[in-house]
Formats: C-alpha cells, structure tokens, sequence
C-alpha cells in the first residue's frame, strides 16, 4: 500500500474566524460611538476579542500541523499535540456514518479512544478509498458493506 499524507483543510475553520476578527470591532465601534459604552465594559469586550484571535491562532497552528497517513500496515494520526499510531489489531471497529449535516465521518475505535475522519482532511475521497482498502486488506470490523451498499 502506498504511503499518502492527507492534511487537514483549515479554510472552513479560518474563514469564520478571520470574519469574526474583523466584524468584531466594526460592530463594538458603532454600538460605543450610538451610545458611549463604560470603559469596564471596553475592557471587557477588548478581552473577548483577544482571547478569541489568541484562540483562533492556536486552532490554526494546531489544525496546520493535522494530518493522517496511512503506511507500513497502520494508521498514524498527527499534529503537534502528538501522535497516534494505530495498528490492525488495536482497531476494534471501524463506523461509517453521515452526521447531521449529511457529512460523511468514519469513525475508528480503538479499546478506549475514538478517531474520526471527516471531510476536513484534503484529499478526502483518496483518504477513504485507502481507509477501505486497509479494512478489508486486515479484514476489520466494520460496517463497510452495509455503508456501501454491497449487502
């Protein structure tokens, strides 16, 4: 099996962010200038809007540094909070699902840990293709055919 990086996609996580960082101030300038807001309740907005760019910055250098692999007959997740190796025979189940919004997710399942694939990860239907191919390659509990519509 070939070794593939799939990286995570932050523009539907950015772009959000990046608004909210420059709507923000346009919105609590115009309600300070329509009626003359007390300087504690300055300060305190004034803290929302850094914590919220200091949070949006630290989601971005996390999400920057995502990614999946697939290779040498395990799964490896990784970022820069660590990585996680996962083994065939540490993969108890894996689940194929559509969520709420009718995005597709796998979920793999480990003994105490869940992992999830979403379309966030670019690109995402070579990331399936290859996720299925190891399911069946070390014969995994899962509900791919049923998902697929084999059965």
């Amino acid at each position: 099996m070939d070794e593939h990086d799939y990286v995570y996609r932050l523009k539907p996580l950015f772009v959000p962010g990046i608004a909210f960082l420059i709507l923000y101030p346009l919105i609590i300038g115009s309600v300070n200038l329509i009626k003359k807001l007390p300087s504690m309740e300055v300060i305190i907005l004034l803290g929302i809007y850094v914590a919220s760019g200091l949070g949006i910055l630290a989601l971005w250098i996390i999400g920057k540094s995502k990614h999946v692999q697939i290779k040498d007959s395990q799964i490896v997740f990784g970022s820069l909070l660590g990585e996680h190796t996962l083994k065939p025979q540490d993969i108890r189940r894996v689940a194929f699902y559509f969520d709420g919004n009718g995005r597709e997710v796998a979920q793999i399942r480990t003994k105490d840990v869940f992992y999830y694939v979403n379309e966030l990860y670019f690109p995402f239907p070579e990331l399936m293709s290859d996720l299925e191919n190891f399911i069946r390659q070390y014969e995994l509990r899962s509900n791919l055919e049923s998902y697929a519509g084999l059965n």
